[in-house]
């Protein structure tokens, strides 16, 4: 009995770390531009105002936010959203950047 439930924290521990490894990677990008990440197609963008944004379209069992970094360095982070049942959501950050949004990442959680 005791070799099976070794057996099977270790199977499962192997499957937690598939899990974590299958994620895709998040790449930081320019507003304006567009990446796909998973099944989500996104673009990223700023306004005149110095706050980031993330608007992702379609369906992924995810929860995700914009995570916007500021050309003077700082960081902030969008609204938490989810893709599962489709469609599109907007992450914005109230980041307000003083000289202009660096680049914005898809920030999930694993």
């Amino acid at each position: 009995m005791k070799l099976s439930i070794r057996r099977l924290a270790t199977v499962g521990t192997a499957l937690a770390a598939t899990v974590v490894l299958m994620a895709p990677t998040a790449s930081a990008v320019k507003p304006g531009e567009t990446f796909r990440y998973g099944s989500l197609d996104c673009t990223a963008s700023a306004d005149m105002n110095g706050n980031g944004a993330l608007k992702c379209t379609g369906t992924m069992d995810v929860t995700w936010r914009a995570k916007v970094k500021c050309k003077a360095g700082f960081t902030s982070y969008g609204s938490w959203q989810t893709n599962a049942q489709g469609g599109t959501k907007e992450s914005k950050s109230e980041s307000k950047c003083v000289f202009a949004v660096e680049d914005v990442t898809i920030d999930p959680i694993v």
